[in-house]
């Protein structure tokens, strides 16, 4: 473990940045992610809590579309770790990918001297509630307007929350709840760039294919989509001497340790995730550009689409070769930066 002093330097300096952000109100955030099925989600919740720390969002809520219980549970690990355990959490039912993966179940059950190295607020997944439930309760007590909606797997859980009658959560359908509540949905999904294959087809949308088609259906015209395609976080690496550097201030982290399960150290890994979440919360900061408008949907093979049309808010990012180098450093420090506890 470094020195106290370094740690406290640490503080020091984002109370600074802190001073500087509150002036805008934080953004009211809700987090869908398949965490487990690959490294970048892991790192993207990190940056949630490290801009928390700064007062620039609120995690109202964090909901898993791989239905695995070790993908909610490592949610819960992370959440825990940057002392926020009370965090809502939700979980998918008959989801997809159902495999443990890598990296989850191993750093949720990892123990030193027979004791568990990480705290969490649930010890079993089966105590969690379902994750349109939560989806429905987080929304419904927010203020009109007011939540940014970052979706980083599969469209399961928000195909369902749009499809969601009335209850005794909301009279409210979840469409209406969406359109009442949200302000944006930022989510990482599809290619976009001129040199994409004709065989391909994106992860987050042929492992629901489905869903994918639901959301853009059902997704009220009033309110603006954000995609960040493949070809943007696979421009944008999170090295791999970030990793062997820049968490050593905890004997034990749950990002670096995740991150050193997923593969083969040392290895630089795509910021895929971590794109739409850093758009959501500082969306005038100049980190990415933005296409022209137009209207997404699934076409008949099962791809995201954009079609231009300037009566619609759907958009899809983009990116400079100096966007790309600004955005690796500033993802690198936000997702090592240290709890502020």
């Amino acid at each position: 473990m470094k020195p106290m002093m370094s740690v406290l330097a640490v503080f020091l300096c984002l109370s600074f940045f802190q001073s500087d952000s509150l002036a805008a109100k934080p953004v009211k955030l809700i987090f869908d992610t398949d965490m487990g099925n690959d490294i970048d989600d892991a790192l993207a919740l990190a940056v949630i809590h490290a801009l928390q720390s700064r007062g620039e969002c609120e995690l109202l809520a964090v909901t898993s579309s791989k239905d695995n219980p070790w993908s909610i549970l490592y949610c819960d690990v992370v959440n825990s770790f940057y002392g926020r355990s009370e965090i809502p959490l939700g979980r998918v039912s008959q989801g997809a990918t159902h495999l443990d993966g890598s990296y989850t179940r191993k750093v949720v059950e990892m123990s030193e001297d027979g004791k568990p190295v990480f705290a969490r607020r649930f010890q079993s997944a089966e105590d969690i509630p379902d994750a349109v439930s939560v989806l429905r309760s987080t929304l419904a007590a927010q203020p009109d307007h007011s939540v940014v909606l970052v979706v980083v797997g599969f469209s399961t859980n928000i195909a369902r929350l749009l499809q969601s009658p009335g209850d005794q959560i909301s009279p409210l359908t979840g469409r209406e709840l969406v359109s009442r509540k949200v302000k944006l949905l930022s989510q990482m999904i599809g290619r976009f760039d001129r040199d994409k294959p004709a065989e391909f087809h994106e992860y987050n949308v042929k492992l629901d294919i489905p869903a994918a088609k639901t959301v853009f259906e059902l997704w009220p015209a009033e309110i603006p989509v954000i995609v960040s395609g493949w070809e943007v976080g696979r421009s944008i690496q999170n090295r791999a001497v970030s990793i062997q550097n820049d968490y050593g201030y905890v004997k034990y982290h749950p990002i670096k340790l995740g991150y050193e399960y997923w593969h083969k150290m040392p290895y630089d890994r795509p910021t895929y995730d971590l794109t739409s979440v850093l758009y959501a919360i500082r969306p005038e900061r100049d980190y990415f550009g933005v296409s022209k408008p137009g209207q997404f949907k699934i076409n008949e093979v099962g791809k995201l689409e954009h079609t231009k049309k300037t009566d619609r808010n759907q958009q899809f990012l983009t990116l400079t070769p100096e966007q790309i180098l600004r955005v690796q450093e500033v993802l690198e420090s936000l997702s090592s930066q240290p709890p502020a506890m």
